[in-house]
């Protein structure tokens, strides 16, 4: 908690520091992720569905690029198999989003980068989970547009590599959040 604080607090300085700076597509954003995640020992791994909800905004460096940043609410879900039984769980965490986007149109862009994750809490239906990882680095890939002047939609793609738990690995994620924008 201590460090989403901290990095909000970075954020919001930043923001204010650089007031001249021009922004984009400011938005709420709520939606669902399929997820999977590996889990040691199971015979199968099997897609869930987790909720996503925050703000985001496009910070601009030049008309084409800028910086996607905001802050959600994530919930990392998981499914596994194993002899008939069925294990199943969810990881939640904070991002702040640090993505570099390209504009195709003040009204689309693609982008792709890391965020900063910092778990608020974790849930199974079965053996409690250990060695949840504190801060995490997922990786995404996606395009936001609007289709109307105040409603867009965001798709991602979320991979994380690394350990989210002991016996939890590899999650990977595909979703779609609905956008009020305010601009």
């Amino acid at each position: 908690m201590k460090n989403l604080l901290v990095c909000l607090a970075a954020t919001l300085s930043l923001s204010t520091a650089f007031g001249a700076i021009s922004y984009s597509m400011p938005s709420l954003e709520g939606g669902f992720k399929w997820n999977s995640m590996d889990v040691d020992g199971a015979d199968s791994n099997k897609q869930s569905l987790g909720w996503q909800i925050g703000g985001s905004t496009v910070i601009n460096f030049t008309p084409d690029f800028g910086l996607r940043t905001g802050l959600f609410y994530a919930e990392r879900t998981f499914k596994a198999e194993s002899s008939g039984s069925d294990l199943t769980g969810k990881i939640t965490y904070a991002d702040i989003p640090v993505h570099l986007m390209y504009k195709l149109e003040d009204y689309a862009g693609i982008y792709f980068g890391p965020s900063i994750s910092t778990k608020i809490g974790d849930e199974t239906n079965g053996p409690k989970l250990t060695g949840v990882k504190s801060m995490i680095t997922p990786l995404t890939f996606g395009a936001a547009f609007k289709f109307q002047e105040n409603m867009g939609i965001n798709i991602f793609f979320e991979t994380i590599g690394s350990d989210l738990a002991d016996h939890v690995t590899a999650s990977r994620g595909i979703g779609a959040n609905f956008m009020f924008t305010f601009n």
